[in-house]
């Protein structure tokens, strides 16, 4: 089988052993070739589990509520990095680390990380977005990976309103090993960005989100890219690295970007499931739902498939598009179900408020 090679900042190294005929999205598996099994809705609570009156929300004046982040599980410990709009929604934003017992009852414990204030085109972090937490063994500490953007700048024909020049930040624990996650972090610099190896699909917003699974001895990390003028869709690639570190290259174009669904993606969570199998929740359409893809190499990626996440006699969150949110997790339990949390909007007071709900999902044969 001949071997496909990357450059990598004047290094070489080899992909596994994939030709260039799987390097493709035609090559991606049906869903019949990777499960006969559908996520459905197991259980959820009547009301979100964190809302515009949890004590937590008030004491730290969070205002327009959660969205997009990452939950992971240490032991019997639930730990969720979660972006607070703390005034405007989807402007002003700072992230936070909250912990939890039983996924319900949520303590906030700090601020991890803020933007800079002032939200202009020439302030390249007047917004800033964790999408990934990741345990790295050679560095024996926890990675957060975050998204920061700079406003449009209109004197420039951009939209001064929407996000522009996405920058993928690295930070690292400087407290060593697994019980270090609470912090504090440590800025280790930008994995990705903007430059001359973006590729068409990526758009004026790109990079947008970050989230590396590893497969074999490679990383791999979802990215998304989406254009403001003309308005594009929001599509997502792949990149990859030998370290989590870095340094990290997309994947080539024609692979990049891959076929998860026509208009809509966003906010990817890899997690590799106790089968072998990689399951992929992000961010989709749909009432009361959120999509997921499903793996058997951690490249190629089934069609989506959208669950609902309210049940019928429990719904919460209003209707349409983008009210039900991003999922911030899939944890695989001992019982075989999965604990999801997610954003979804809410009606307070005559205003939005993004709050966090939690479900569990669980295999259903089709």
């Amino acid at each position: 089988m001949r071997r496909l090679i990357f450059s990598v900042s004047c290094a070489l190294f080899s992909l596994n052993t994939l030709s260039a005929q799987e390097l493709t999205p035609n090559n991606a598996p049906t869903q019949a070739s990777v499960t006969h099994q559908t996520l459905r809705l197991s259980s959820a609570p009547s009301a979100p589990v964190i809302a515009a009156t949890h004590p937590d929300v008030l004491s730290s004046n969070n205002k327009s509520g959660f969205e997009t982040g990452q939950v992971v599980k240490i032991e019997n410990t639930y730990h969720m990095f979660v972006n607070e709009m703390f005034d405007r929604p989807h402007r002003d934003l700072r992230i936070s680390y909250w912990t939890s017992d039983d996924a319900l009852n949520w303590k906030r414990q700090n601020t991890v990380i803020n933007s800079v204030p002032g939200r202009t085109f020439s302030n390249p972090r007047a917004e800033v977005w964790v999408t990934g937490v990741v345990f790295n063994e050679d560095e024996n500490a926890w990675n957060i990976f975050y998204v920061a953007y700079r406003a449009g700048d209109a004197d420039k024909g951009e939209i001064a309103g929407n996000d522009y020049a996405g920058r993928i930040w690295r930070a690292k624990s400087t407290v060593p090993g697994t019980n270090g996650i609470a912090g504090p972090y440590a800025d280790m610099g930008i994995v990705l960005e903007p430059d001359a190896n973006s590729q068409s699909w990526e758009g004026q917003q790109a990079v947008a989100c970050f989230n590396p699974y590893k497969v074999g001895n490679t990383w791999y990390s979802p990215y998304d890219g989406h254009n403001h003028l003309p308005k594009g869709t929001w599509p997502t690639g792949l990149a990859f690295a030998p370290k989590l570190s870095g340094p990290w290259t997309r994947m080539p174009e024609g692979f990049n970007p891959i076929p998860l669904a026509d208009v809509f993606t966003e906010n990817e969570i890899v997690t590799r499931l106790k089968d072998g199998r990689y399951l992929m929740i992000y961010d989709s359409m749909g009432d009361q739902e959120i999509g997921y893809s499903l793996s058997l190499d951690g490249l190629h990626w089934t069609r989506e498939t959208r669950v609902k996440v309210q049940e019928k006699n429990h719904l919460w969150a209003l209707a349409g598009d983008h009210a039900t949110r991003t999922p911030l997790c899939a944890i695989e339990e001992n019982d075989g179900s999965f604990t999801v949390l997610y954003t979804a909007m809410t009606g307070v007071k005559g205003k939005n408020f993004y709050a966090l709900g939690k479900c569990s999902l669980r295999w259903e044969r089709n």
